[in-house]
């Protein structure tokens, strides 16, 4: 039998670069129909250049903007003819702000932006999509973008945010895979994406903070997205792989 994705409407957000633009690649592959979503038009028409594919469409939006979540579930609907998957991957990086490895190291300011969005609008996206598919009776798919970041000593907001994806997950997808809804996650290591650019500054260099000794590629992360949100991946319902290579520095 032939693996496939479980629905074939989706809306990715985050999918102008690194692991959402890669998921956007697979699904596009597997006969997906997708829209992606980011907060900077150039990164977005640029994605839709390289994929050049009929499916594949895009448009601009930020998930603070939670007033109009259901705005954006409307539209791409509209477009892809069907709304029935949805990947969350947008989020601020933690080598931007809010991280911190010392207490002191986070402004008030830091902490609030990162936590609108990594914390505040990752929340209520989750709450709205489940609702949208709930009034509708779809039985679709959510698959959250989360980090490592959850399994290591949390002093900053961004591990903290990422482990409340992780338990968010796990508490909706128990509560909502009964009306076939599927919520899974990936908690991704160091994957070589601009995220980590300044660092990371070739595919081939070496990372001994991984058992495996490299960076992971996002078209791996790709794939086991694929598999999360196929029709065999419904036997994961309300879990996060955890995804890092082997990472020193993880201590779950």
């Amino acid at each position: 039998m032939t693996m496939k994705l479980r629905n074939q409407n989706v809306l990715i957000f985050g999918g102008g670069s690194g692991i959402g633009k890669a998921i956007a690649i697979r699904f596009i592959e597997a006969g997906a129909k997708v829209m992606i979503t980011g907060r900077t038009e150039e990164k977005l028409k640029s994605v839709a250049e390289e994929i050049c594919s009929p499916n594949l469409f895009y448009k601009v939006f930020n998930i603070t903007d939670i007033e109009n979540h259901n705005t954006i579930f409307s539209e791409c609907e509209h477009i892809l003819g069907g709304l029935n998957a949805f990947v969350n991957a947008a989020a601020l990086g933690s080598g931007s702000l809010g991280r911190g490895y010392e207490p002191w190291d986070i402004t008030e300011a830091e902490w609030d932006k990162m936590t609108d969005t990594n914390f505040k609008a990752a929340f209520f996206l989750m709450r709205n999509e489940i609702e949208y598919m709930r009034s509708r009776g779809i039985r679709g798919n959510i698959l959250n973008l989360a980090s490592n970041a959850a399994c290591m000593d949390i002093i900053g907001s961004y591990g903290a945010s990422k482990e409340a994806i992780i338990k968010w997950t796990r508490a909706l997808g128990k509560r909502y895979g009964h009306e076939g809804i599927i919520i899974n996650g990936i908690a991704p290591g160091a994957t070589f994406t601009p995220m980590i650019s300044r660092y990371a500054k070739s595919i081939d260099q070496p990372y001994p903070r991984h058992a495996i000794e490299r960076f992971i590629r996002p078209d791996e992360i790709a794939e086991l997205a694929f598999y999360l949100m196929s029709d065999y991946g419904e036997i994961v319902c309300g879990h996060t792989v955890v995804a890092d290579g082997g990472d020193n520095n993880a201590t779950l």
